[in-house]
């Protein structure tokens, strides 16, 4: 993702306070959920700190299919954890196995949907990434 989108993009991600707010964490608790990939963050060089993407949450509650989804990342693509922005250019691009909607789109109205998608298509095809 471009560094202008990537801007952009965190102007709605969250922060780890607020984060930290909505689930009645420490700071510690919220850094151990972010290791463990229990919740997606990416590195924000403005502000030089972790930005939690506001797509994982439906309300102050974590879409219950966003660790799976994760893990699935960590089973067939464990590199991109050093840049995650890459999973979240997977979320906002057209799919095929969507009918060209992108997995952030579904991720409100279906998102058992997209945790199938992410698992059929690296399952199937593991050298894959957008």
């Amino acid at each position: 993702i471009p560094a202008t989108r990537r801007i952009e993009l965190a102007q709605t991600f969250l922060p780890g306070s607020t984060v930290q707010a909505m689930f009645g964490i420490d700071a510690s608790t919220l850094a151990t959920w972010r290791k463990t990939k229990r919740l997606l963050a990416v590195w924000h060089e403005l502000t030089g700190d972790w930005l939690y993407p506001d797509f994982q949450f439906n309300g102050r509650k974590q879409i219950d299919e966003i660790p799976g989804i994760l893990a699935v990342f960590d089973r067939y693509y464990s590199h991109v954890w050093s840049n995650t922005w890459s999973i979240v250019e997977w979320f906002l691009s057209p799919h095929a196995l969507l009918n060209g909607a992108s997995p952030l789109d579904t991720l409100t109205t279906d998102p058992q949907r997209v945790l199938r998608v992410a698992e059929l298509e690296f399952w199937q095809d593991p050298d894959t990434l957008w």
